[in-house]
């Protein structure tokens, strides 16, 4: 039985989100035995497996992050697919340069308010190491777009009355740049609760 290869990525993380392809690429070409492991580390047993990975590492935390078990080693960033192959192969990786990490994104626990602030902080990072880049590296406007997309499909997947209830609450509180779209809220939010009384009565 082979030991599995592991792939570490985070909602939000817009370098796992362009490495992810790749990943999902190689692994059409391996055999179920062979496939890496890909474990988004906001969900509680990808959690539990890469801490575990940090405390024998003793890596930094970071995404994304590759660990090969059978040997125990560790690639840490963004990576292209020639590199991934090499690392899969245990043929020895070029080191990227170490940056300041980009900003990160909860995509699960933020307001329209905290992605306007955290899209400034990552134009700033981007300012900030434009002539430490790699040549590889996506542009700001996808790495915003990409969190955005997931941001949005997050705050748009169905849910229960009560709990867009809770979310249109939330929502009409936000700042005077979002007044129409609170507005909007507002009158969906009148017709849920209509519609709660209704149910109540009739319980």
């Amino acid at each position: 039985m082979i030991s599995p290869i592991y792939f570490f990525t985070k909602s939000g993380c817009a370098w796992s989100a362009k490495m992810l392809p790749i990943i999902e690429k190689i692994n059409s070409t391996l055999s179920d035995e062979q496939k890496i492991e890909i474990h988004n580390i906001e969900e509680n047993k990808s959690t539990v497996i890469y801490d575990d990975v940090i405390r024998i590492t003793k890596v930094e935390k970071t995404t994304p992050m590759m660990y090969n078990s059978n040997i125990g080693s560790v690639l840490l960033g963004f990576h292209d697919e020639n590199q991934i192959k090499k690392f899969l192969r245990a043929e020895s990786v070029p080191e990227t340069k170490p940056l300041t990490p980009m900003p990160q994104f909860m995509v699960t626990t933020s307001s329209k308010k905290d992605f306007d602030n955290w899209r400034k902080d990552v134009i700033l990072w981007y300012e900030i190491n434009k002539n430490k880049l790699p040549p590889n590296v996506v542009d700001k406007e996808k790495v915003i777009d990409m969190v955005y997309n997931q941001f949005m499909a997050h705050r748009t997947k169905p849910l229960t009355i009560e709990e867009r209830l809770t979310k249109l609450e939330e929502s009409s509180h936000e700042p005077q740049n979002y007044r129409e779209e609170c507005e909007r809220m507002n009158k969906e939010l009148k017709k849920l609760k209509r519609q709660v009384n209704i149910l109540k009565k009739s319980l």
